[in-house]
């Protein structure tokens, strides 16, 4: 029997388990985190799916297979704990200037399937998903172990006779390869719904996501690209959080929050900043580079690594 170990309890570590199950359902695949499930940047993950990146709105490189691939996982997640973790419809983007409502506009008479403007003058971006993150990771990590997967909390060792070794542990490939990656920390805010009623997600100077929980509302988010071995100062980042929000959800000073969460995104230096399927040795592999769009290349990534090195 062949045997894989996968690093790392993200999504890109859980999709890889899915992917190894789906093509060989009798290996035995260990699954290695010394974390909680709730300590990974996918943890802290904003939960806006969107094909599109940037203030000038251009569609992402890949877009239409990430979003396939993911929400095949979405699904498979929701059907196996028999509860949508995701909620579809589009996402909003409230435009900063006028000259970004001009690309928008641009935007919209190119693609009209993807894109309009609502009755309220928002962008939305009709293929958009709120994905509650959390209750996904929970979901998806549920789902590999009913499949088989077996967990070992701890470090992942090296083991010369095992297949293959996959990596998918964030911030901490910086080690394996360091200087070949952008590290950046973000932080964001769980708050309660105030008298503002998001319908849908909502971007402008940062963000305001939905959660299963309706009474819940997450805020978004901070960057910082320095000193990042240092503590954050989390009440800069809510202070930085209100500022950026404020225009969209005037009360959100208002709040107490109900947790600031973090975490550290790798984003890969290369021109095109996709993701990066990186050998490592013999057999070991890495997916790392996912930067701020996890949600949509986790998957498809995943598969790839799999198809490629399993």
């Amino acid at each position: 029997m062949d045997q894989y170990f996968v690093a790392g309890r993200g999504f890109g570590g859980l999709a890889i388990c899915y992917h190894l199950k789906k093509k060989y359902p009798s290996a035995k695949i260990s699954l290695f985190d010394p974390n909680p499930l709730f300590a990974s940047a996918s943890a802290a993950a904003s939960g806006l799916l969107e094909p599109i990146g940037g203030r000038l709105a251009a569609r992402s490189q890949r877009a239409s297979e990430g979003l396939e691939a993911t929400k095949e996982l979405l699904d498979a997640a929701s059907c196996h704990v028999r509860k949508k973790v995701y909620k579809d419809g589009g996402v909003l983007h409230a435009p900063i200037s006028a000259n970004q409502r001009v690309v928008f506009e641009k935007k919209r008479v190119q693609n009209p399937q993807y894109f309009e403007w609502t009755q309220g003058g928002e962008f939305l971006v009709k293929e958009g998903v709120n994905v509650f993150s959390r209750d996904y990771l929970e979901a998806l990590y549920s789902l590999v172990l009913s499949m088989g997967v077996q967990y070992v909390p701890k470090k992942v060792p090296y083991e010369p006779t095992v297949k293959q070794i996959f990596y998918a542990v964030g911030k901490e490939i910086d080690k394996e390869l360091p200087g070949q990656f952008q590290l950046i920390r973000g932080q964001a805010m769980q708050v309660q719904r105030g008298e503002s009623i998001f319908s849908l997600p909502k971007v402008h100077k940062g963000y305001v996501a939905l959660d299963s929980d309706p009474a819940v509302y997450h805020v978004g988010s901070t960057y910082e690209r320095t000193n990042l071995d240092l503590p954050s100062d989390k009440e800069g980042a809510v202070k930085e959080l209100i500022k950026r929000n404020r225009e969209i959800f005037p009360e959100v000073a208002f709040l107490s929050p109900l947790g600031v969460y973090e975490g550290t995104r790798v984003y890969s230096k290369k021109q095109e900043r996709l993701p990066q399927i990186v050998s490592l040795g013999a057999n070991q592999v890495a997916l790392t580079g996912l930067g701020s769009k996890g949600l949509l290349y986790h998957a498809l990534y995943a598969k790839e690594i799999v198809s490629a090195y399993a």
